[in-house]
C-alpha cells in the first residue's frame, strides 16, 4: 500500500489469500509472474482508503504472467500441481481483478500477454468511488471460466467519506481475449 517505483519480476506465489494486491501505488511493474491463490483472487489492483486518503493507482503495467486458481497452495510451488477437489467450484474467485476498493481510482494501466485458469477471470470494478481510465487490457487467454469471464462493475458500496461520487469508466480497451472452456 503506497509503494511507489517497483518491479516484480519472475515470482512464483502459492497462497490461501490474495496473490498480490496493489494498492494506492504509482509506477509499477508485474512481469513474468505465476500466482497460484484459489481461495481468493489473484492479482489485484486496488486503490483503498487505508492511507486515511484517496490516493489513485497509476502506471501499472502487468505482463506475461499466468494466474490461476484450481491447484491446492503449495502444489505449484513444488510442482505437483494437486488439483482443488470437484466441491471447490461453488467457491471461485477472479484472477485479475480491479478494486472493490476504488477510493482514489486506477489511471494508465496496461495488462497484456497474460493467462488465466479456472476462475471468473476479468474483473473490473469501481463501487467505492474513484475513476477507471486509460486502461488497455489485451492478449489475455482464459481458461476454464466459470462465471462471466469480463465483469464490470460500477456502484455505490461507498465505503468512503461521505460524499464522495460514483466513479466512471474512460477509455477502457479489452481486446484480443481467447476463451478455452472444458467441454
Amino acid at each position: 500500500t503506497g509503494v511507489d517505483n517497483f518491479t516484480v519480476d519472475n515470482l512464483k506465489i502459492d497462497t490461501n489469500r490474495d496473490g498480490m494486491d496493489i494498492d494506492c501505488c504509482k509506477n509499477v511493474r508485474v512481469t513474468n509472474c505465476t500466482i497460484n491463490s484459489p481461495w481468493d483472487d489473484g492479482i489485484c489492483p486496488k486503490s483503498s482508503y487505508a492511507l486515511g486518503y484517496p490516493r489513485v493507482t497509476e502506471n501499472l503495467t502487468i505482463a506475461n504472467c499466468t494466474v490461476l486458481g484450481n491447484y491446492q497452495v503449495g502444489s505449484v510451488i513444488d510442482g505437483t500441481l494437486k488439483k482443488m477437489p470437484p466441491e471447490f467450484a461453488k467457491d471461485i474467485h477472479g484472477r485479475i481483478k480491479f478494486g472493490t476498493e476504488s477510493n482514489g481510482g486506477f489511471k494508465n494501466i496496461t495488462i497484456s500477454n497474460c493467462v488465466v485458469e479456472y476462475s471468473r477471470g476479468l474483473a473490473l470494478e469501481l463501487v467505492d468511488g474513484g475513476d477507471l481510465e486509460d486502461v488497455t487490457i489485451t492478449n489475455l487467454t482464459m481458461r476454464d471460466i466459470t462465471n462471466a469471464p469480463i465483469y464490470l462493475r460500477l456502484g455505490g458500496r461507498n465505503r468512503a467519506p461521505d460524499g464522495t461520487p460514483t466513479g466512471s469508466f474512460r477509455r477502457v480497451t479489452i481486446s484480443n481475449i481467447v476463451i478455452h472452456n472444458a467441454p
